[in-house]
């Protein structure tokens, strides 16, 4: 097992609340709550991916990878999700900062169907500590 593998395991091994699917190259959690997002990291040799539903993020630096991983598990993280119809066509990251949503990042599809109304879903994973 690699290193991440065993750094994500370890974190998670405290909590429950969510699935996980893993392999050689990825780990997928998928939280039980209603209005959750899958988060998956995944190696490609010397970088890492992570995502958030539809939102990526590339790394060259693993404890990066590992910290945006651990913060998509956090209360501080949300992911803004916009939709036309009922296509989901693109996803922002949100931080809690003092008191507001602040807006991180964001991937998006580049041919939508603009002319569907538009709608806002907004998720967040809600991990419980074994105990608790």
């Amino acid at each position: 097992m690699t290193k991440w593998h065993e750094a994500i395991l370890s974190k998670l091994d405290g909590y429950s609340g969510f699935d996980i699917d893993f392999n050689d190259d990825h780990i997928i959690v998928s939280c039980n709550n209603a209005e959750s997002f899958d988060i998956s990291f995944q190696a490609f040799g010397s970088e890492f991916q992570v995502s958030f539903d539809g939102w990526h993020e590339h790394f060259e630096n693993e404890e990066e990878a590992l910290n945006c991983f651990t913060f998509g598990l956090s209360q501080e993280c949300r992911l803004k999700v916009t939709k036309r119809g009922a296509m989901e066509c693109s996803w922002t990251v949100q931080a809690w900062q003092g008191d507001t949503w602040v807006n991180d990042t964001t991937t998006g599809l580049i041919l939508i169907p603009f002319w569907r109304p538009k709608q806002i879903e907004y998720r967040h994973n809600l991990i419980i500590a074994k105990g608790s």
